[in-house]
């Protein structure tokens, strides 16, 4: 799938034995799963060349999640609490349970979606229930906590799976809009558009663009939406091809280094985003282009 050093993950801050793990990948589809019948704090980090779904259940308290140094939502005992990441949205925070949980991480190549999924799963979503989706990760919990080395056969389907109900939850909020709807002001336009350039070899956080704007995150990207007509994370995107498109007309600076400044995971996840926007692999693009400009080849 990824390089290791941009893929999501979740591990949990005690060494003892105490917390059962198990992990089961295939080509496209990687889960890592972590019970814990004790108070444990796990991290997680969600890679922005990768589609991620987060998943916790509390047992007997609540757990909570944190994200960007801020509280997104407790989860009530014995309720399945989800959060979602597309390509090209990286996220990390930790859940802490006071009793006992079960946690789970899915990480899915976007090359294994079909282009339909991926435009039906454009959005983030934050701290929401599904019912069908919380049968589906019974369903899960089940096949990986019993010694089956049928497993990988089972992921790929139950991750399809999965995402299906993700991407009916995500129409829920916007059939619920109005179409009166309104965008961003031009000063909070202007500051998201602004962070958004200046880090695109880092991630920025939807967190941090709404509370400069002074918006709750889905208020925010509702409003960034209807004002760009595309997601933050599409437009960061099309900014990076942008930059990314300057780079190889004016310069010679190598695709692996234009893939850092650009903020893709390396040149591999570059020539696939930029292929899928231009049509052409970023070779092929410089020198069309730079033979068009009157540049050296």
């Amino acid at each position: 799938m990824t390089n290791s050093a941009m893929q999501g993950s979740i591990s949990s801050t005690r060494d003892d034995e105490s917390v059962r793990s198990r992990v089961t990948s295939t080509a496209n589809v990687r889960v890592e799963f972590l019970r814990c019948p004790i108070e444990t704090t796990i991290q997680w980090r969600a890679g922005q060349s990768e589609v991620s779904l987060m998943w916790v259940r509390g047992k007997d308290t609540h757990a909570r999640a944190m994200a960007g140094g801020r509280q997104n939502g407790r989860i009530a005992p014995g309720r399945v609490q989800l959060w979602f990441f597309p390509e090209g949205i990286g996220a990390e925070g930790q859940l802490t349970g006071k009793g006992a949980y079960d946690c789970a991480g899915i990480f899915v190549d976007p090359a294994f979606l079909p282009v339909a999924a991926k435009q039906a799963l454009a959005d983030p979503i934050t701290d929401f229930s599904d019912a069908g989706l919380a049968r589906a990760f019974d369903d899960l919990v089940e096949e990986l906590t019993a010694p089956d080395e049928l497993l990988p056969l089972f992921t790929d389907g139950w991750a399809m799976q999965a995402l299906s109900y993700v991407a009916r939850a995500s129409r829920k909020p916007a059939e619920r809009v109005t179409p009166s709807a309104t965008g961003l002001a031009p000063w909070q336009l202007r500051r998201a558009k602004e962070m958004i350039q200046a880090n695109l070899s880092d991630h920025i956080s939807l967190q941090s663009m709404a509370a400069a704007c002074r918006l709750s995150i889905s208020h925010f990207a509702r409003a960034f939406k209807a004002s760009t007509g595309v997601p933050p994370h599409q437009w960061l995107i099309g900014a990076r091809i942008e930059t990314a498109r300057d780079l190889l007309v004016s310069s010679s600076t190598p695709l692996v280094e234009i893939a850092g400044i650009c903020g893709f995971a390396d040149q591999s996840h570059f020539s696939r985003v930029f292929a899928r926007a231009t049509g052409a692999s970023p070779g092929a693009w410089r020198r069309e282009h730079q033979v068009c400009a009157g540049s050296p080849s």
